[in-house]
């Protein structure tokens, strides 16, 4: 089948979003390469745990994506793993993206440090049979070719992220250090009025 759309699925904990995320979404809408760009908070990540409640991740990714989904009404956020109980999967994901947009070329965007441990992922088989992805190389790294499973297309691009990560930012809250700026202001006032990662 014709795929009649070309949709972007941008997965991830969002544990808390920030500014490099910001800036991965808007170059890609802005390059209007997408008719849809989904935004998709992990509901329970399988390998690694969410330190903020579902909630609460959901709620900063609101706040955060408000004034650019003004802007560029193709984005949106799906709930769909935070309503399901259990782990998150991506396969379980693309299975429901897939019903829901069949004849449509699904394409998930996904950073290179997370996809240079794609061979890990679950039924990783079917996820290669339903989405290609869209690599964002995070600054001086570049994907590793032997570690990807031949099975799995994927392009790779440069929109000269930034060098941030939510690790960072965690940490940098917990140690009482300034993180004001990685993170857009309301997400910041957000996270210390409900003392998400010990922040007040």
């Amino acid at each position: 089948m014709i795929a009649t759309k070309s949709i972007a699925l941008y997965g991830g904990s969002f544990d808390p979003i920030h500014n490099g995320h910001l800036h991965v979404i808007q170059a890609l809408l802005s390059s209007g390469r997408f008719e849809k760009f989904i935004v998709i908070p992990a509901g329970n990540p399988w390998q690694k745990k969410a330190v903020a409640s579902g909630a609460e991740r959901l709620a900063m990714v609101e706040i955060a994506l408000k004034e650019i989904m003004k802007e560029y009404r193709e984005l949106e956020i799906s709930t769909f793993e935070l309503d399901n109980s259990g782990p998150s999967y991506a396969y379980q994901s693309l299975e429901h993206f897939r019903s829901r947009s069949p004849g449509d070329y699904l394409v998930w965007v996904i950073g290179s440090d997370a996809f240079a441990k794609i061979d890990t992922w679950k039924v990783i088989e079917q996820v290669g049979r339903n989405v290609d992805f869209l690599v964002v190389n995070r600054p001086g790294q570049q994907v590793e070719i032997a570690n990807i499973p031949e099975f799995i297309t994927y392009s790779q691009i440069e929109i000269k992220a930034i060098d941030i990560s939510s690790t960072k930012v965690r940490t940098l809250i917990k140690e009482s250090k300034p993180f004001e700026s990685f993170l857009p202001s309301r997400v910041v006032a957000y996270i210390k009025s409900h003392g998400i990662y010990a922040a007040a």
